[in-house]
């Protein structure tokens, strides 16, 4: 078999699979607006016919508590995940979902006098059980209040303000040093971030009702917010999503400076991996990912950005977007979890905890729930100025002008923006150089803009009008950055970590693996020459701009030289889950 024809077949196999299934495999509608396509695709496995169904009855199980599903002790967590990411989802899309207000109605009607949902609630001591109960309804408060924001319904205010304040009851034992004590190590997802992350709604609470004990209580959670290693990353970075969204509608700077600390926090301690993943458990026992961790990760980075305006958490926030929250996705709308070593992403093993899977009852309601907060930094105010901050879709308006983009970066390297609505008025506009790219060109209706990037902006001003588009080209060019010891290297395209899969790169995967070495002569500017693949097959969620063949000697028969693709991983979305390798040896003249 020739190495097209593979390439070919084993990129065919991979998106038929769902259709034999009968099921329906990942296909964008165009080639262009993949942001777009990924956001679609997931919001169809939470409102479609995927494997669970979020029926009424699976997402409420947890608000009851039945049996049926696992994790119904922690009552309120799908169902809270599922009304705020639909919620939220539908403000932003301004779609109408139907099926969520009846069944916000039939949970409200399921909670206990004493403000909770679940299972009963202890008047004195509190057990592991007990927290898993905190972390479902501390779930579920934040999800009751984005459901009441987008709708305006009365009556899930109420539930949450009722859920609130049975979380003011019960604080001074849960904020007690020995409750604190007793669950601050071993106990990870039922440990103290179960009540550390109730700190996002009772921040959002005070929002609403401006009421200063939902405050009081989420600042004794924030002073309480603290990473521990081996302990559950999405629970603490739950938290600290609290504590910023604290400083937001108090203004205290101490939470900022709080949460600036531990976000350079946890990448000082080595947490954050090469492609912006974080893992379920914090070192050591980092094992796998977990797309919760990865959403939160993107969203409490976007968060600062805004707040801040400090570049670090926007290429922080665009690293983890175009890579692992990419390749976190699976090719049936979830996310989930994937098993990481220190050179790239195997498959692992099939019993619970040992690899890759699809978590619905958790990942892929948060991964829902983060597109909307992507969306929202697309474009950004600054003055009278429009920013345009991140090279996907979005819509951003200024002085009565309404821009719109549209992304074809991953397969011409390029973005439109085009005016919508305009009002007369001169608007300012500045379209962001990322450092990885090279260099930005822009063209106004057809022709050549001169500008120059100052503060990392390009800026074009004018009176604009209905129907002017501006086309933006990026110049990305292959380079490597340094990953470790003896010579090893990621490699990089734009905003895109490559690596080689298993699926289309088999023979790359032969014992010994570790032993491969990648023939690509490295320029002390850190570029790289690759030649561009013209083989691989254009697939679901394909980036054509970012593919390349690499020579390299295989570890087991360096007489023997192969050749393989190295493509973005962002790409697994596009077919069945399969093996990455992303660091690699480099053997050239200049490596």
């Amino acid at each position: 078999m020739t190495r097209r024809k593979l390439l070919q077949t084993a990129t065919a196999l991979a998106p038929s699979l769902p259709r034999l299934l009968g099921k329906p495999a990942a296909q964008p509608s165009s080639s262009s607006n993949c942001f777009s396509q990924r956001y679609r695709l997931t919001l169809d496995r939470v409102r479609g016919e995927g494997a669970p169904a979020y029926s009424r009855k699976m997402v409420l199980a947890d608000a009851i508590p039945e049996g049926g599903r696992r994790f119904t002790e922690f009552s309120g967590d799908v169902s809270g995940r599922y009304i705020g990411a639909l919620a939220t989802a539908s403000a932003d899309r301004h779609e109408e979902f139907p099926e969520l207000r009846p069944l916000v109605e039939e949970l409200i009607r399921l909670q206990k006098p004493e403000g909770y949902f679940g299972n009963s609630f202890p008047a004195a001591g509190v057990s592991k059980q007990d927290m898993a109960l905190l972390w479902g309804n501390g779930r579920l408060l934040i999800g009751l209040l984005e459901y009441a924001r987008q709708s305006k319904d009365p009556q899930a205010l109420a539930a949450a303000r009722k859920l609130g304040d049975f979380v003011v009851r019960i604080a001074p034992e849960l904020n007690s040093d020995k409750t604190r004590t007793q669950f601050e190590s071993g106990a990870f997802a039922m440990g103290y971030i179960c009540w550390t992350q109730i700190a996002e709604g009772m921040a959002e609470l005070h929002r609403v009702t401006k009421a200063p004990q939902y405050r009081s209580v989420a600042q004794e959670m924030a002073l309480r917010t603290e990473r521990r290693p081996s302990e559950h990353s999405h629970g603490f970075l739950t938290s600290l999503r609290g504590v910023v969204d604290l400083y937001d509608v108090s203004g205290e700077r101490a939470l900022l400076d709080r949460a600036e600390r531990e976000w350079k926090g946890v990448i000082d301690s080595g947490n954050l991996l090469v492609p912006g993943s974080i893992p379920e458990a914090w070192k050591p026992k980092a094992r796998r990912t977990e797309g919760c961790a990865e959403a939160d990760w993107l969203r409490l980075s976007l968060h600062l950005w805004g707040l801040t305006g400090k570049t670090q958490y926007l290429e922080q926030a665009e690293r983890t977007l175009f890579n692992e929250f990419s390749m976190n996705q699976f090719d049936t709308g979830d996310f989930g979890h994937r098993l990481i070593t220190r050179t790239g992403s195997p498959l692992g093993g099939m019993e619970e905890g040992g690899g890759t899977a699809r978590a619905w009852w958790c990942c892929t309601l948060h991964g829902l729930r983060a597109f909307p907060d992507v969306r929202a930094h697309v474009f950004r105010i600054r003055g009278d100025s429009l920013c345009y901050d991140l090279p996907v879709e979005g819509e951003g308006e200024a002085a009565g002008c309404r821009f719109v983009s549209e992304s074809k970066l991953e397969t011409a390297a390029s973005v439109g923006i085009t005016v919508e609505a305009a009002s007369g008025k001169t608007v300012l506009l500045l379209v962001r150089q990322p450092s990885w790219a090279q260099a930005v060109k822009l063209f106004v209706n057809g022709t050549p803009e001169t500008t120059e990037a100052r503060d990392g902006y390009h800026r074009v001003s004018r009176i604009w009008k209905a129907g002017d588009r501006v086309e933006i080209r990026y110049d990305m060019r292959p380079r490597a950055e340094r990953a470790g010891r003896d010579a090893q290297y990621t490699l990089w395209h734009g905003p895109w970590l490559l690596g080689i899969d298993e699926t289309r790169n088999p023979y790359f995967f032969d014992e010994p693996m570790e032993s491969n070495r990648l023939t690509v002569p490295l320029q002390k500017n850190g570029s790289v020459e690759l030649q561009r693949d013209a083989f691989l097959p254009v697939g679901p969620f394909s980036v054509t701009q970012a593919r390349f063949q690499v020579p390299y000697l295989p570890g087991g028969y360096a007489m023997s030289p192969a050749t393989a693709v190295v493509s973005p991983v962002a790409e697994q979305t596009g077919f069945r889950s399969t093996a990455w390798e992303y660091v690699f040896h480099l053997q050239g003249k200049n490596a």
